[in-house]
């Protein structure tokens, strides 16, 4: 009997779930893909998810000789600030890439040896920020296609960023 209401409630909660997704148009409109994650072994699993009806307002990310970290702060419909998990270790140097509210990241790449040695990024004002060190031995490169934009990432890491990939999102 428990097992049938456990059923029963999470039938409905999908049921639910999926009629709020539907039924608004802010959400019905985007989808999500991932593309990589390039870079090293190490570190944990990290992923920044695919939440609906929200947009990239900087990114947050601490450096040094590596990308010791990463951070996503997002912006909801209602103008709310939300900010993401931080990826990484406590080292490196704060530098923000901040976007204007029409502006989205078209283009992410760098170089990456047991880490990822450097980060750089590119908005649809074309606007780029780099961060991170000098070495590296593999360069990297994702560019989204016309109609996506970068929503996240998601990769590996532990003391530093290990590798990164990207979460491409459809744009209304």
């Amino acid at each position: 009997m428990k097992k049938m209401a456990k059923l029963a409630m999470t039938v409905m909660f999908f049921l639910f779930a999926f009629g709020i997704i539907v039924d608004n148009p802010a959400y019905a409109a985007e989808s999500f893909s991932l593309c990589g994650p390039s870079g090293g072994l190490g570190g944990n699993n990290f992923h920044d998810g695919q939440t609906g009806g929200r947009r990239i307002k900087e990114v947050r990310i601490y450096s040094g000789a590596y990308i010791d970290s990463i951070q996503v702060i997002y912006t909801d419909q209602m103008n709310q600030t939300i900010a993401g998990s931080k990826h990484g270790g406590p080292g490196g140097n704060l530098s923000v890439l901040i976007l204007a509210p029409d502006e989205y990241i078209t283009t992410v790449g760098g170089k990456y040896g047991s880490f990822v040695d450097s980060l750089f990024m590119k908005t649809s004002k074309g606007k780029v920020k780099k961060w991170g060190g000098a070495g590296g031995t593999v360069d990297f490169y994702f560019s989204v296609p016309p109609g996506t934009s970068i929503h996240g990432f998601f990769g590996r890491a532990g003391k530093y960023v290990d590798s990164v990939g990207v979460i491409m999102k459809t744009i209304k």
